[in-house]
């Protein structure tokens, strides 16, 4: 196999930014956290925020993955500088759906993780939906440890 991360064009952050801004969306939606109707308006929101420079944006790398010289997906991580010590936050992965199930998102990972440390960073955190178990088995399976737990309740439940 052989895949590499490549470096975003505008076309290819347009793509991304199209499909990560409907997927942020749903999953905001699932967990309970924003309603339908505006969700796609607050991750759209959310978007702009942390990348007001697009591809460009400083300390962001956006990166698609590339399997034979197609692009399968795309992974989205950002250095923090402001705190010591400094550390990676991985914003987003995704592998298309055709290409989902054949170690490709662990094997992204991997490299996206080995550039991180390359650059000198020694930690990458990241947030998981509590609805994405299959995303959380594959963080751990490389060697993610959860740091932190957010749990929420309805009221109503207590009437």
């Amino acid at each position: 196999m052989t895949l590499n991360l490549t470096q975003m064009n505008k076309q290819d952050f347009q793509r991304f930014l199209d499909l990560a801004t409907v997927n942020f969306a749903k999953d905001k939606v699932k967990n309970g956290s924003w309603k339908e109707e505006t969700a796609l308006d607050q991750s759209k929101a959310a978007f702009q925020s942390l990348l007001p420079e697009g591809e460009k944006t400083e300390t962001n790398y956006l990166k698609n993955i590339v399997l034979n010289e197609q692009v399968i997906g795309y992974i989205w991580y950002s250095i923090n500088v402001k705190q010591e010590p400094n550390y990676a936050y991985l914003y987003e992965i995704l592998i298309y759906p055709e290409h989902r199930g054949h170690g490709y998102g662990k094997e992204a990972m991997s490299v996206c993780i080995k550039e991180i440390n390359e650059l000198g960073i020694e930690d990458v955190l990241l947030h998981v939906f509590g609805h994405n178990q299959g995303a959380l088995k594959l963080y751990q399976q490389l060697g993610f440890e959860i740091t932190d737990y957010n749990l929420k309740v309805r009221s109503a439940r207590f009437k």
